[in-house]
């Protein structure tokens, strides 16, 4: 270009030079935006479960707000899997599980690859098969090696029926323990793991969080009143972490989020309740007091928990409505965009899920396998009033219905215009067939293996009954428990007679 043509077209040369420049910065841009994506170095995990009954495990990827991001492990017919995830922002420990299976305390962090191999038949298996290697293998080693020693000690103590003395001696000796395989694993130059510090410090804060948990957990269950909870405590825990139990430098500890967010708070009600015992029948008298006693970023992670466990817990729309307005102000103070718009989505699947299953909607169908191996259907029982019980061989109260219910069942046996169903949730099919074979239940015997009942019926609190009507909608998404005797007998009857 010469000088005379930029005498004679200065426009079109700006123009142009303007162009290049503007070239110049979309590809220097876009180049910045693949190299930031291909820092993000991918978590790969795979390994093989032989035996596992399950060919699926779940796993929830924490953000660091404490928000998370669901995914999966797929295991193939020889229980073989592999996952490649870049959803794994920051180190972490996690577990992968689904019914009774679980794959518990894996390290992870961006980079890590993993292969991990196990008797997968159930949980006690997995504990003891477990073995790791590959990149993230020296952070793994601590739990291995604690698993190992507790197996070769069988050293299942039931710490919360401990008295004091027993307790302390119970935390001394857990104490040396951990501390031991802590020095072993962390305290050495890493080899290949770039994260064997960031864990290290994690896992010395987890414990000592987890000792403050027990010690908290005595006093609760024994029901000291509260100068006896907080001299016991003081008595026998770091007083500088007491004092400054708030600190924002905990909030890396699960451990410690876990401790605020249920048994500490269970601590600081206690003299409420024992003082005005109708405060612990007052709505939301958990949310008034995280509120004004919790500070910095802890009172905000535990104030979503609290609202999250509020919005599963309502059965109706103009409960959970009011619900929503009540804890409005909680929501609008949130800091995180993120935590409001969590909030705003899980009210609304809440209130679509009760929509779709109010009084008098169509039941949603569902196809389930028997104890015995037949398919049920439920349009199959139309013309018939249903009485389904969900429940999980897990579940206590569940269970404890079971002689009620025989007495419920043999009072209709005989009668064609009803059938009774129960219905296993989130429930391994091994522990279910065990529980059926001490329990003796003799109505229909269902399993969810694939959830389908539960998302549709939206089971977060189990037991739950359900009574369906001949033409196959739903009379009550909260009917009465078998044990409440002429209740429930009286409202089937009405059904029946329809």
């Amino acid at each position: 270009m010469t000088y005379l043509h930029v005498l004679l077209y200065p426009e079109k040369t700006f123009r142009k030079k303007i162009c290049l420049l503007l070239c110049g910065f979309f590809f220097w841009s876009m180049n910045l935006v693949a190299q930031k994506k291909s820092a993000i170095q991918p978590l790969i995990i795979s390994g093989q479960l032989k035996d596992c009954p399950e060919k699926k495990l779940y796993v929830n990827f924490k953000e660091k707000n404490g928000l998370v991001l669901l995914d999966s492990l797929l295991l193939d017919a020889e229980g073989k899997f592999y996952l490649r995830t870049v959803k794994l922002k920051y180190p972490q420990v996690l577990s992968f599980q689904r019914n009774n299976i679980q794959l518990d305390d894996i390290m992870v962090a961006p980079g890590y690859r993993l292969n991990i191999t196990a008797d997968g038949r159930d949980y006690s298996s997995i504990q003891r098969t477990k073995k790791i290697t590959g990149i993230g293998a020296e952070s793994n080693r601590y739990h291995l090696i604690l698993d190992s020693i507790r197996h070769a000690r069988d050293n299942n103590i039931l710490w919360f029926n401990l008295n004091e003395k027993e307790l302390l001696f119970h935390l001394q000796k857990k104490k040396l323990l951990e501390d031991s395989v802590a020095r072993v694993v962390f305290d050495k130059p890493p080899v290949a793991d770039k994260y064997l510090g960031y864990f290290g410090k994690m896992i010395r804060m987890d414990n000592k969080f987890s000792e403050l948990y027990m010690l908290v957990v005595l006093t609760n269950n024994k029901q000291y009143d509260a100068q006896r909870s907080t001299t016991f405590i003081r008595n026998n825990f770091d007083n500088d972490i007491l004092d400054n139990i708030f600190r924002d430098a905990y909030f890396s500890s699960e451990q410690y989020v876990g401790l605020m967010r249920s048994e500490y708070l269970r601590y600081l009600l206690k003299p409420d309740y024992q003082r005005d015992p109708d405060l612990a029948n007052r709505a939301d008298y958990k949310l008034e007091k995280v509120n004004k006693v919790y500070r910095g970023k802890i009172k905000e992670r535990v104030l979503l928990g609290l609202i999250r466990s509020g919005i599963r817990s309502y059965d109706s729309i103009d409960s959970l409505t009011a619900y929503r307005v009540r804890v409005g102000p909680y929501v609008a103070a949130f800091s995180d965009p993120n935590f409001q718009q969590t909030i705003s989505s899980e009210f609304l699947e809440k209130r679509t899920a009760l929509l779709r299953t109010a009084v008098g909607k169509p039941a949603p169908l569902f196809a389930l396998e028997s104890d015995s191996g037949r398919l049920y259907r439920l349009e199959e029982f139309k013309g018939k009033v249903v009485y389904i019980d969900l429940w999980a061989s897990w579940c206590g109260p569940c269970r404890l219905e079971t002689p009620a219910f025989k007495k419920l069942y043999h009072s209709f046996k005989e009668d064609a215009r009803i059938v009774f169903l129960g219905i296993a949730v989130n429930d391994g099919e091994a522990p279910w067939r065990k529980a059926l074979k001490q329990d003796q239940p003799d109505w229909i015997q269902l399993l969810d293996r694939n959830g389908q009942v539960d998302r549709a019926y939206v089971a977060t609190m189990i037991p739950k009954f359900i009574v369906i009507d001949k033409q196959g909608n739903i009379v009550s998404f909260d009917a009465p428990a078998p044990s409440s005797g002429p209740i429930i007998e009286n409202l089937l009857r009405e059904e029946m007679a329809k």
